[in-house]
């Protein structure tokens, strides 16, 4: 719990450190880079997390890294605390919980869309106005295409899965007519 309280502030100042949406995506997209590095990398993660370690050399490794990465100032003064402070270890937490924050303070949403063909454009179009009408938010969609939909779509949204699929309804019916049959008898 702490270290989720903890990343959940870091990714607040973070936030409030940074003005526009641009700035946001661009720290969100460093953040993510730099914990798939200190998940991927063992040696970069132990540099970063071990404090026996001269934190000058630490410091100046941190540097290139957000250098090469093009990191706005303010991730870069964010992660240089973090170094100093010897918390580097919840960088994978805070890229997480910055991430998780940046569709709520941009008001937009993702939902995810699965169908059996492909949605044409129009389509499209109209579903996502229609989500935009449902959630107040701006959507933006992950489209999946699986044939066993058989027709209709399947939509998640904000941890809630709704089915209108074919497959789905004729389940329903199956389990219906089975329930049906055995109340009244053969």
């Amino acid at each position: 719990m702490r270290a989720s309280l903890l990343a959940d502030r870091y990714a607040q100042a973070l936030r409030a450190a940074i003005g526009d949406s641009a700035r946001l995506e661009q720290a969100g997209g460093v953040l993510n880079t730099l914990s798939v590095l200190h998940a991927d990398n063992p040696d970069f993660r132990m540099a970063m997390e071990n404090p026996v370690l001269d934190l000058a050399t630490r410091w100046q490794l941190l540097e290139a890294v957000l250098q090469a990465q093009s990191a706005p100032d303010e991730v870069s003064r964010l992660l240089h605390t973090m170094l100093e402070r010897n918390r580097m270890a919840a960088l994978p937490q805070v890229a997480a919980r910055f991430e998780s924050h940046i569709n709520e303070w941009l008001n937009r949403v993702e939902a995810s869309v699965v169908t059996a063909v492909p949605l044409t454009p129009e389509l499209e179009g109209k579903l996502v106005h229609g989500l935009q009408r449902f959630t107040g938010k701006t959507v933006y969609l992950k489209c999946k295409v699986d044939p066993s939909v058989i027709g209709g779509l399947a939509v998640y949204l904000w941890g809630v899965f709704f089915d209108f699929s074919v497959r789905t309804r004729l389940e329903r019916l199956k389990q219906k007519l089975l329930t049906e049959e055995m109340t009244h008898g053969n």
